[in-house]
């Protein structure tokens, strides 16, 4: 087998304009089937990406034309349909995400491994090119021992009547856990893991019900100090790392179809880089696809993302108990 066979599950806009185009511009994956309860839009899907199978479930999928599924779905119903898949021996990469629990995640996680098959997040930052060259800078110890670090990932979203009554968590949903999901993902891949969380959440404006602000205080194992914020109030891009001997720094370190920036300032100098534009769903398509190829184990695993969701979890704790929360080791 030279191509994995994908089945993307979901067909919103995104489902379509960036995760199944991200397939079909990959050269070691391919888009295998569509899954869609909307019998219409899934026909219509299949078509635009030329592929052969359409069905409305997982149980439906013909396991010996379609090797995995990509879940495009609502987070709160990735762990029913991770577990249904991996029973069918299907690898399975979820949007993040993972899910609204650590609870859920671990489901996942037992599910995939029992089955011995690959389960992997969708991480895109993972190969934003900000980010790629950050971490190669910091393992080449270009700023010397590392001291604190800030991080964002904000936009603005249109208030939601549903916001004002529904606990956006158990939804998946809410700033920290939508895109303050990106930014845990990240920096904790630059700094190690968190070892405690404290946080400041809600939101001054009344349209925007629940957690729509996110501000957390970090202590990652290493003893660095760090800041996180996630809004849906404003637009934020920011990355900051202040070692022994300098600092990096990004304005534009997360997008889906970018080249983003990178500087890094030594004493006096100060050096910027000229980046590659890189479209992050196709290496992380590539990546995976690779890693069910080999039997390797994702750099998105499973694991991952429910060590990103552990951190959330202690930061949605913090907020509403108050004071500092441990982040409990994932075994």
């Amino acid at each position: 087998m030279s191509k994995v066979r994908w089945a993307v599950v979901g067909t919103s806009d995104f489902a379509l304009d960036w995760i199944a185009r991200g397939i079909s511009l990959s050269r070691n994956a391919t888009v295998a089937a569509i899954v869609s309860r909307d019998a219409a839009r899934g026909a219509a899907a299949a078509r635009r990406f030329g592929a052969e199978h359409r069905v409305s479930s997982i149980d439906e999928i013909d396991t010996t034309v379609v090797d995995g599924v990509f879940l495009v779905l609502p987070a709160a119903i990735h762990a029913e349909y991770a577990i249904a898949a991996a029973r069918r021996g299907l690898h399975v990469i979820s949007e993040k995400p993972m899910a609204p629990s650590v609870a859920d995640c671990r489901r996942m996680v037992d599910a995939a491994r029992d089955a011995g098959v690959v389960l992997a997040v969708a991480q895109c930052m993972e190969w934003t090119s900000p980010m790629v060259r950050a971490r190669a800078l910091l393992a080449d110890g270009a700023i010397g021992d590392v001291v604190t670090a800030s991080i964002s990932a904000s936009f603005t979203a249109q208030p939601d009547a549903a916001w004002l009554r529904d606990d956006m968590r158990q939804r998946g949903a809410g700033a920290l856990v939508d895109m303050g999901v990106h930014a845990v993902d990240g920096i904790t891949r630059l700094l190690g893991p968190v070892r405690r969380v404290s946080s400041l959440m809600g939101t001054r404006f009344p349209a925007y019900a629940g957690d729509h602000s996110a501000t957390l205080l970090l202590e990652f194992a290493s003893g660095v100090h760090g800041v996180l914020q996630s809004h849906y109030t404003c637009y934020q891009n920011g990355l900051e790392i202040q070692g022994t001997h300098g600092r990096i720094w990004s304005s534009e370190w997360w997008g889906r179809e970018f080249a983003g920036n990178l500087h890094m300032q030594r004493g006096d100098e100060v050096t910027t880089w000229q980046l590659p534009r890189v479209n992050v769903y196709v290496p992380q398509i590539e990546h995976v696809s690779e890693c069910v190829l080999t039997g390797a184990t994702p750099v998105i695993s499973g694991e991952r993302g429910l060590a990103n969701m552990a951190v959330i979890e202690a930061g949605l704790l913090a907020a509403h108990a108050g004071g500092w929360v441990d982040v409990p080791a994932q075994p």
